[in-house]
């Protein structure tokens, strides 16, 4: 009898000392879920966008893995609570799999190991095209070629001429696909990016080279811009 009371007394101990275990410590490494998504994997356009719905018990932070475009984000309030998040996928996308990696950044859970994991199979994809044929001063052929995230202008031989790219502010490049060229009264490049604030970079010498051919500037995701 006084062994079933100890080992008794010894259970009723052992739940206390669970119970007095701090919930948020407990709970960053229980396998209990903190983030509950409308799905945890889709398939996107590239260029597009989707909203989702999505709880989080916690403040949390996320990164990208994949993702070859600049354009690629995802639009999120980074607060605990139940919310709509959009996921954009840049037009320039080459990627067929992005991964957005949710991670718990809240002092209350005590870890910032608790990870989460949405995939966005990418479908559309627009391959990017690296030289297009462009009409130059005279009349004459010459080429746009894009390397990386900046497009160089070359004359009818192969020799470089000028260059732009595009910034999305703060000194940071944006991603973007070269389309062709399009006419407003004046002849501008066409380009695709996907993101809203993305506008051209050039340097005044440039400028007045890509003026001399016939160039006024950049039509970025249909608005037309002039260089600055």
């Amino acid at each position: 009898m006084n062994r079933i009371i100890r080992c008794l007394t010894a259970a009723i101990l052992g739940l206390a000392l669970i119970a007095m275990i701090p919930a948020g410590k407990a709970y960053a490494s229980s396998e209990q879920f903190w983030l509950d998504f409308g799905e945890t994997t889709m398939s996107i356009d590239a260029g597009s966008s989707k909203t989702m719905s999505m709880r989080s018990d916690f403040n949390y932070t996320y990164y990208v893995e994949g993702a070859t475009s600049d354009a690629t984000y995802l639009e999120c309030s980074f607060k605990s609570g139940s919310q709509n998040v959009t996921f954009h996928i840049g037009d320039d996308e080459q990627s067929k799999n992005v991964f957005f990696h949710f991670y718990a950044d809240d002092e209350r859970l005590g870890t910032k190991d608790a990870h989460d994991c949405v995939e966005v199979y990418v479908q559309n994809i627009k391959p990017v095209n690296n030289s297009l044929p462009v009409t130059i001063a005279k009349g004459k052929t010459g080429s746009l070629v894009q390397t990386g995230k900046i497009s160089m202008l070359y004359n009818e031989t192969g020799v470089p001429m000028a260059s732009f790219s595009l910034t999305k502010g703060n000194g940071i490049m944006a991603g973007y696909r070269q389309t062709g060229v399009v006419s407003d009264g004046a002849n501008y490049f066409n380009v695709a990016t996907g993101d809203k604030n993305a506008t051209p970079v050039i340097s005044e010498s440039d400028k007045a080279v890509m003026i001399a051919n016939g160039y006024a500037g950049v039509c970025i995701d249909g608005k037309y811009v002039n260089w600055p």
